[in-house]
């Protein structure tokens, strides 16, 4: 493939050159003790933890895995998973050894594979990555390569304390040329459409008040009766032999290949999700139902990896079905993220919006996010306080309304 052929020479007077290249097997080692040098034994991602998934992406075409090396060391890393099927790429990982950062590497090596795939080699439409809250370096870096903000993922990881993510995404002309337009959404997502509609150029979406079964919260959502499979050949063989029905097949993960089954005992209904048992992180990735309320099946999902200690589960629906982002909002998944031309739809690009639940008190005490997330985290806490404190003072006599 033709991502596979890059190299950079940095050099710097005085000092050893650092090679910037295509990771290969025998740096397997030393990319593992780099990520332990920086962030100890905390970091959870299983493509960098686990060997035998190591391997794999540095051999297949399906990721571009790029290191740093300076005199037979590795200082820096980087992914970049690429789904060519689908025209759209996830960069993650980024790192660089402490005593080498004033020397610009992981821009350098962002920039360098990003360049490739969008416009040299034309293989992707868009580039999406989150990035970290601890400091604000890694939003100025995507910041300054041209990245869109696009929303928030609150308290989505926990390791030692909880983390959140702020998402943003590189998109091209023609991944613009091909979206879908006149997108169909509830009232409480138009803020964080706006967001990003100020800093790209989207039309004017259409915003529809649509109520479902549950909406008015004084009626108990019903629980679906979960049994749990975790074998993990059996839930990738099945998952590749499934067909997204229903309420699914408007929902969208990109890059999470499941690793557990919830399924009903008549098995009416299997949802099929990636979870994280380390950091507490789980995604709903699409599933199978005869159910008729996504409500129902979102809140039976949210009460199950609740009892399995998740601390976070996510959901991403697309722009234009306003019932099923109804009944969304109804389970209180609170949207935290506008994603224009995600998902690959025939020949066009449809929006899609985050919508996540996190059974933990939040916790912003160590967030640091510059000014444009922070408006897109405004707007989470309003729709997290009317959903979860607000409701219970609706109907209280003298209250307004």
């Amino acid at each position: 493939m033709a991502h596979k052929k890059i190299e950079k020479i940095i050099k710097s007077e005085g000092k050893p050159d650092i090679i910037i290249r295509l990771a290969r097997l025998q740096d397997m080692r030393r990319i593992q003790m780099l990520y332990v040098e920086v962030y100890g034994g905390t970091y959870s991602v299983p493509i960098v933890t686990d060997k035998e998934r190591m391997r794999s992406a540095i051999e297949h075409d399906d990721y571009c895995w790029i290191v740093a090396e300076c005199q037979g060391r590795v200082v820096g890393s980087l992914v970049y998973a690429v789904d060519l099927t689908n025209r759209i790429s996830k960069a993650f990982g980024a790192v660089v050894s402490q005593e080498y950062r004033k020397l610009d590497l992981a821009y350098t090596m962002m920039k360098l594979v990003l360049d490739d795939i969008t416009h040299n080699k034309d293989l992707v439409d868009l580039v999406y990555a989150t990035t970290r809250t601890a400091n604000y370096a890694p939003q100025k870096l995507t910041e300054s390569l041209g990245f869109v903000k696009l929303g928030i993922f609150p308290n989505t990881h926990k390791v030692h304390d909880n983390e959140t993510h702020c998402l943003t995404g590189y998109l091209t002309e023609r991944a613009l040329a091909l979206r879908r337009q006149r997108t169909r959404l509830i009232p409480e997502v138009e803020p964080f459409y706006d967001i990003v509609r100020r800093q790209v150029n989207l039309d004017k979406p259409a915003v529809k008040d649509v109520k479902c079964e549950y909406s008015d919260h004084k009626q108990r959502i019903p629980l679906l009766n979960f049994e749990v499979i975790t074998a993990p050949n059996f839930v990738k063989n099945r998952w590749r032999k499934t067909k997204n029905n229903s309420f699914f097949e408007h929902i969208s993960m990109p890059f999470h290949e499941p690793n557990l089954i919830l399924v009903t005992p008549d098995q009416g209904t299997e949802v099929y999700l990636t979870y994280n048992q380390k950091d507490k992180y789980s995604v709903v990735v699409g599933g199978v139902t005869n159910e008729k309320s996504f409500a129902v099946v979102l809140e039976s999902i949210a009460r199950k990896v609740s009892d399995m200690d998740m601390a976070y589960i996510e959901v991403i629906i697309d722009a234009y079905s306003p019932h099923i982002q109804r009944d969304a909002l109804d389970a209180r998944y609170i949207p935290s993220a506008y994603f224009p031309c995600v998902k690959k739809v025939g020949k066009k690009r449809y929006d899609c919006i985050a919508f996540s639940r996190t059974f933990d008190v939040l916790d912003f005490r160590n967030v640091k996010i510059i000014s444009l997330y922070k408006n897109f985290l405004r707007e989470y806490l309003k729709l997290w306080r009317e959903n979860y404190i607000e409701l219970v003072f609706k109907d209280e006599p003298g209250v307004k309304k």
